[in-house]
């Protein structure tokens, strides 16, 4: 039987899946998967699954915020997905990251509505362990100063934290700020998959530097490197058979 929301059926998805935001990035990424099918169009949720260098592979839109991300990891995992890789595009908070820079994260402050009805909120959510070794390593040799550290997670995009609390997020290490990694650190860890993330930057949300003029073609080049990031780490892990 389909499930509700990403209409496909076991034999459609892959083990090692990559989520994406944008349904345009998830048609984007099928360009470089082999023999990619579209596997779901239903609400706008694209799902391709194909093969990366010989290892099958599933590229699934989760659309924006945790509500989504939640509804589409959960149907994922029914569908025997087992490795999880979040693709997407932040705002930087370490004031010496920039547009096109590349983060990858070990753990997210979560901050959002869905995750708490999962696991209390003094449960930490944090990146697998062999899934953020694998992107750390993959992401050096393809891009030197990619960085790594934990991000914030948030439901509101339009509604600031104080100049405060980003004092502190930033006096603390803090990379990075986006909208969906925290559950996908917390549904998999209750579900028992493995997930990571990594995120193109597309602007600095501490400099008030948001998605700057001019820096499109900039942003599509860190946007490239962290899906190649992504694809790489699936593959690796995949040849390996860490699941």
């Amino acid at each position: 039987m389909a499930e509700f929301h990403i209409r496909c059926e076991k034999e459609d998805i892959a083990e090692y899946v990559m989520l994406v935001g944008n349904p345009q990035r998830a048609e984007r990424v099928s360009h470089l998967l082999e023999n990619a099918k579209l596997v779901n169009e239903y609400r706008l949720l694209y799902v391709y699954t194909g093969t990366y260098k010989g290892e099958r592979v599933t590229i699934a839109t989760t659309g924006m915020g945790a509500p989504s991300t939640a509804i589409v990891l959960e149907e994922l995992i029914h569908l025997g997905g087992k490795v999880f890789i979040r693709v997407g595009s932040a705002g930087g908070i370490d004031p010496k990251l920039t547009v096109g820079d590349v983060v990858i994260a070990t753990g997210s402050v979560r901050d959002d509505g869905t995750t708490p009805a999962y696991l209390r909120t003094t449960f930490p959510a944090v990146a697998d362990f062999d899934v953020l070794k694998t992107m750390v390593e993959v992401g050096k040799s393809i891009k030197k100063d990619v960085s790594y550290g934990v991000v914030i997670s948030e439901d509101p995009f339009y509604i600031p934290y104080s100049k405060e609390e980003m004092e502190k997020f930033a006096q603390s290490g803090v990379k990075a700020i986006e909208m969906e990694s925290g559950c996908v650190f917390i549904v998999s860890q209750f579900r028992g998959v493995k997930a990571g993330a990594v995120f193109g930057l597309d602007g600095n949300v501490y400099l008030n530097k948001i998605k700057p003029a001019g820096t499109e073609d900039i942003y599509k080049k860190g946007e490239d490197i962290a899906i190649k990031i992504g694809l790489e780490s699936l593959y690796t892990l995949s040849k390996e058979g860490i699941k």
